[in-house]
């Protein structure tokens, strides 16, 4: 039996798969010297039982060769392997001084399938650590690189390289990454399946307003979407009558929570990131059989709501200067992400001091009673986290025109936003927030030199995974033409390879929609469209259960999509090579501003889109879903939200406030919308919005006027950041002007300030208040 030995090959992979996916530790050595001498304890063994398998030792390592002949008695038990072009030298002398064979092996096909292979085999060789790499490199005195494995591994210290972080400690000593699974591995995922058994019974839940608020709505069941007729719990709503009554205790009892130290209310985090790890088969079981996530979702989900809680406890000291707590907020979460954003939008606010109703969707309240319980058991006060599930028209409408609130986080529609915008504007406090975080037209571009594997699997990924309900998920792929027929049939290809079923089953990629509602208005959607001719592909979805089959259709552009459709479709456009600026243009002109992918091979045509797109999360050579606490802060821009970015550094300063200036506001003369449309500036005259020297000229001009809004406008860094994460991708974040700013003052100073620092960010600005004109002339 023929045994081939290798080493190095896949290495960063592993290294970054364990750091992606929370693993205890490595499945390889961090240490090279280390691979060195396994491989020599390896080939030992391998030589020991020559009687039964003939071994194959590839490397292009002089000593490893030497070690290997050393051990190696006959010369006719074994061979060595090199790849064609590599080694010759070392191997051609080999093999006339000992009589060795050595096989040579070469990939076979078309360049563009090959590429990818030749240019991992020359970054494995031209690494550092490399053999051949320090061969070559006449700063390597020859005694290091003939220096025995053994001798080096004997006085090195520690196994693990202190260089290389453990998956755990990669975003450094503040916090400590989320726990993950391999589920590919048979042993672990027995023990989660073992685990999730517990979970598995009929009507298994029954949740219930969490508050003191007296008084309950109707009760009801809550079904498996991918098995509507099982029962997996009940759920007892609250009633419109309920909501007066929770948030005047919230109100109430918010500035004693505010008063902890803060240390304190991020220790509560803490003990809540923990307490959802040992309880993650329970949220594993009611992610599926609730919300219809597969187990990968379901895992990504805990990890993402673990990650929430402990980076803002992380970050929650540097948003107290200056500021105080808002009071009682709002959060109203999705059924698409029932944990890990319901559980961001809770963390950020009761982290900043604030209280919190919250109002999850209707179709996960499940998941959400089980969290505010462990929220509780934390260490939250029962009155400063209270849990509200029910409908828009009985809890969310009533809790929004509350006058008492103090803020909305808000994830869901671009039209429920708008509304809830309105709502605040009429009845709440003048400094009250709005987080909206909405949908968005995704669109992904692959042009003529991207990778067609890499591009294919990333591709399937934003379309498909999580049945395409998620607000980052791709919607439009615009693919070159020079490549398009032959990315369609790789597509095509590989969604067949796609399994449809009940996502508590391993073996499923494609889980159900959320109710009957998204299936009928999917479902009514592909059959226009199939009646139109726009059929490209299409699966078939399984007979019983809230499934639709994936499809993709043929479109022009982005411009024919007259809304987002919120499941596993893909539409599908082409353009030439000198159409690249009419597709961005095209893009931005829908006015959504999510994420966007772009799959290139050309480092110039990345930074054009990273120019020209205006979307919140740019993705470059992956997948444009997925994104990391920390590492990627999700948000958008126009119809896509209002940012902050959630899981970034500025999201926590927006549930604080500075302290109220008390001033009086001045009798002024009405400012129709006319006047104000007439005399809004260009934002894109002179380029002020992309020169680097703002700060420097507003001084110049204001000559120590407004020094605490120039000096604030100085400190802040408006990129790029490099963000941490895991090995072999870089994260930047960076901040972009909004356009234009209406300044309101109300009094001279406060308009100056906010005039200051809307132009030091780039924007341009349109001040109105009593005033106004003398206050900011220089």
């Amino acid at each position: 039996i023929m045994v081939r030995l290798v080493k190095g090959a896949y290495w960063d992979t592993e290294i970054k798969r364990a750091q992606t996916l929370g693993l205890a530790g490595y499945p390889v050595f961090t240490r090279k010297v280390n691979t060195d001498v396994s491989y020599m304890a390896c080939a030992k063994k391998l030589l020991s039982m020559t009687d039964r398998i003939y071994p194959q030792f590839a490397t292009h390592n002089a000593h490893t060769v030497a070690a290997i002949l050393s051990m190696a008695k006959d010369r006719d038990s074994f061979e060595f392997q090199r790849l064609h072009g590599m080694g010759e030298a070392l191997h051609e002398t080999v093999r006339q001084a000992e009589g060795t064979r050595c096989r040579i092996y070469a990939p076979v096909g078309a360049h563009s399938d090959l590429l990818a292979y030749l240019v991992r085999r020359l970054l494995e060789n031209g690494a550092n650590s490399s053999f051949v790499h320090q061969l070559t490199d006449e700063e390597v005195e020859p005694e290091d690189i003939a220096r025995d494995p053994l001798e080096t591994v004997e006085h090195q210290g520690p196994a693990a390289n202190p260089a290389i972080a453990r998956p755990a400690a990669i975003f450094g000593a503040g916090r400590r990454n989320s726990r993950g699974v391999d589920i590919t591995d048979p042993v672990t995922l027995a023990a989660i399946d073992k685990a999730k058994a517990e979970f598995a019974g009929s009507n298994r839940w029954h949740a219930k307003p969490i508050t003191r608020a007296a008084g309950y709505g109707k009760e009801r069941p809550v079904v498996n979407p991918a098995k509507p007729d099982e029962v997996v719990g009940t759920i007892h709503e609250a009633a419109a009558k309920q909501v007066a009554t929770a948030v005047r205790i919230a109100v109430e009892a918010q500035p004693a929570w505010a008063k902890r130290p803060v240390a304190e209310r991020a220790a509560v985090l803490n003990r809540a990131a923990d307490l959802y790890e040992a309880n993650a088969a329970e949220f594993f079981a009611l992610a599926t059989r609730e919300a219809g996530k597969s187990l990968a979702d379901g895992v990504a989900e805990v990890r993402e709501a673990v990650d929430f809680l402990r980076y803002y406890a992380a970050e929650a000291a540097n948003a107290e200067t200056g500021t105080e707590a808002r009071g009682a907020i709002v959060c109203i979460s999705p059924w698409n992400f029932p944990l890990a954003i319901f559980t961001g939008q809770i963390a950020a606010a009761l982290v900043t001091g604030n209280s919190v109703i919250a109002k999850p969707a209707e179709q996960t309240p499940l998941i959400a009673f089980r969290a505010v319980e462990m929220l509780r058991e934390a260490g939250v006060p029962e009155d400063i986290i209270q849990l509200l599930p029910g409908d828009g028209p009985s809890v969310g409408a009533p809790l929004t025109a509350d006058p008492r609130i103090a803020g909305v986080c808000f994830t869901g529609s671009t039209e429920v936003a708008k509304l809830i915008e309105k709502q605040l504007a009429e009845t709440a406090a003048p400094d009250a927030m709005l987080i909206a975080e909405t949908g968005g037209l995704n669109a992904m571009i692959v042009d003529s030199t991207a990778l067609p594997e890499q591009a294919v699997r990333d591709i399937l990924a934003s379309a498909f995974q999580s049945a395409g309900q998620r607000c980052s998920a791709l919607r439009v792929l615009y693919v070159q033409k020079d490549v398009e027929k032959k990315m369609l049939e790789m597509l095509k290809g590989a969604m067949e390879a796609l399994h449809l079923g009940d996502p508590w089953l391993i073996s499923t990629d494609v889980g159900p929609v959320i109710d009957d509602e998204a299936q009928a208005s999917i479902r009514d959607y592909c059959t226009r469209m199939g009646l139109q001719g726009r059929l490209i592909a299409k699966l078939e979805a399984p007979k019983s259960g809230r499934f639709v089959a994936p499809h993709v259709f043929r479109v022009k552009g982005i411009e024919e999509m007259e809304r987002e459709v919120f499941g596993p479709v893909l539409h599908v456009a082409s353009f030439d090579a000198d159409e690249i600026d009419a597709v961005i243009a095209a893009i931005n002109r829908k006015g959504y501003g999510l994420t966007f992918g772009l799959h290139t091979r050309i480092e110039g045509r990345v930074q054009h889109f990273v120019d020209g797109i205006h979307a919140g999360n740019i993705y470059v050579n992956r997948n444009q879903i997925g994104a990391v606490v920390g590492s990627q802060p999700f948000g958008g821009e126009g119809l896509s939200g209002t940012g902050p970015k959630a899981g970034g550094p500025h999201y926590l300063r927006r549930f604080r406030k500075g302290p109220e200036a008390g001033t009086h506001v001045a009798e002024g003369h009405k400012v129709t919308a006319t006047e104000l449309a007439d005399n809004l500036p260009d934002p894109t005259l002179g380029g002020w919005s992309t020169r680097p020297d703002r700060v420097a000229i507003l001084r110049k001009h204001l000559r120590g006027k407004g020094a605490a809004a120039i000096g604030a406008a100085a400190s802040i860094d408006f990129g790029q950041v490099d963000l941490p994460g895991p090995t072999g991708e870089a994260n930047t974040l960076s901040l972009a002007p909004r356009g234009r700013v209406l300044c309101l003052g109300p009094d001279t100073d406060t308009l100056l300030a906010q005039a200051i620092q809307a132009l030091a960010a780039g924007n341009a600005v349109l001040a109105v208040a009593p005033g106004a004109p003398a206050a900011l002339s220089a």
